[in-house]
């Protein structure tokens, strides 16, 4: 069985190795943005899903190490083109992430590589190749945003992109909804809770108790995952329900109001489906218990309604999360961190991935998905 080579979004490199595992199940970290999968055709469908894989690599060659050299590189990515690149058109495209490798320059790379394998079978077409030749290399991330725990040293790999990815996710702009609030989640966000909530299937439903104006449930439906939405305030209910029929999206959805204590009442007996949802608070609520029960109380309906689900939602946290590791001190929607773990477990669920995602310069959140505690 063959293995695919995935190069993550720079904006959150933790993130991108948590959807890698929640959408395809094991993988190997090589590098902060670059994992290694089974290419199983079972999973791969789900990398055109993700929100922060870049693309996808088949055929892939890895060097890793310091003292990497130009004639080194040129030399390798030559012989391997002798048995992996077919006859037809090609592109050699180089990129660097984080710092690079030493002082090895991409465009001189393409220009090289480009030369020995253009040997008349296999010809350079910038414009409209047949296939693209990929060369990573890749450093130390240097600067980030968000803190994260994985080293990177420096590698090189290259190989043939899968048409399956597009580039990170971006998604239409809220604005262009015929039901849109400033208050809009960010899509690519919301694209990445869905991912997230995967357990290595594919959920059977989606179930947003706090739609808003449905930017998990358009995100949902757009991948065609079958949706379950609700929501106290009847605008919002009417606006999710205008957008989702906007959107178009391939699965099926249900709008109702209800709340979101509720749901397991409402929509019954559910199988494998997670629950994907951004919780109602103020920008100051990492500093304020208001709506803490309203939260525990959804998760005990959420573990009544699928006791085989999965969670993923985001809670405000304070400002400095993102600059180390998670403290149990943590000030999280008013309460430390270890203590509403612990509030979490008593619902019958157990935190797998706690990861803050910074808003802007004075507003964090932290991503928590959770799984079932037995």
């Amino acid at each position: 069985m063959g293995r695919i080579a995935l190069v993550g979004n720079g904006w959150h490199p933790k993130l991108f190795r948590e959807e890698a595992r929640a959408l395809l199940g094991h993988v190997d970290t090589i590098h902060p943005r670059i994992v290694l999968a089974e290419s199983k055709d079972s999973v791969l469908e789900r990398i055109s899903r993700a929100s922060l894989i870049d693309s996808s690599l088949n055929s892939f060659c890895t060097r890793i190490g310091k003292g990497i050299t130009m004639d080194a590189i040129v030399s390798e990515i030559g012989e391997w083109a002798e048995s992996n690149i077919q006859e037809g058109t090609f592109a050699i495209r180089a990129r660097r992430l984080g710092q690079g490798v030493g002082s090895i320059s991409r465009r001189e790379i393409e220009e090289r590589t480009g030369a020995i394998i253009n040997d008349g079978t296999r010809k350079v077409d910038l414009e409209r190749p047949e296939f693209e030749i990929f060369v990573i290399l890749a450093g130390p991330e240097g600067t980030s945003s968000h803190w994260d725990d994985e080293e990177g040293g420096e590698l090189v790999l290259w190989g043939v992109r899968d048409c399956l990815s597009n580039g990170s996710y971006i998604g239409k702009s809220p604005t262009e909804r015929p039901f849109f609030k400033p208050v809009t989640l960010d899509p690519r966000l919301a694209r990445l809770m869905v991912s997230l909530s995967y357990r290595g299937e594919t959920p059977s439903a989606v179930v947003d108790p706090f739609c808003g104006t449905g930017g998990i449930a358009i995100e949902s439906s757009m991948t065609g995952i079958k949706v379950l939405a609700s929501d106290l305030d009847s605008r919002m209910v009417e606006g999710t329900r205008l957008n989702l029929e906007w959107a178009k999206g391939s699965g099926d959805f249900s709008v109702r109001k209800l709340s979101a204590e509720k749901i397991h009442q409402e929509w019954g007996l559910v199988s494998g489906c997670s629950f994907v949802f951004d919780p109602p608070y103020g920008r100051n609520a990492w500093a304020s218990e208001d709506g803490l029960d309203l939260f525990i109380s959804t998760l005990s309906s959420a573990r009544e309604m699928c006791p085989d689900g999965s969670v993923c939602t985001m809670l405000p946290c304070s400002p400095e999360s993102v600059e180390g590791p998670i403290s149990e001190e943590l000030e999280v929607m008013g309460a430390k961190w270890g203590h509403l773990k612990t509030r979490i477990l008593e619902t019958g669920w157990k935190v797998i991935v706690n990861c803050p995602v910074r808003v802007h310069r004075s507003l964090s959140r932290l991503v928590v998905t959770c799984h079932p505690a037995d």
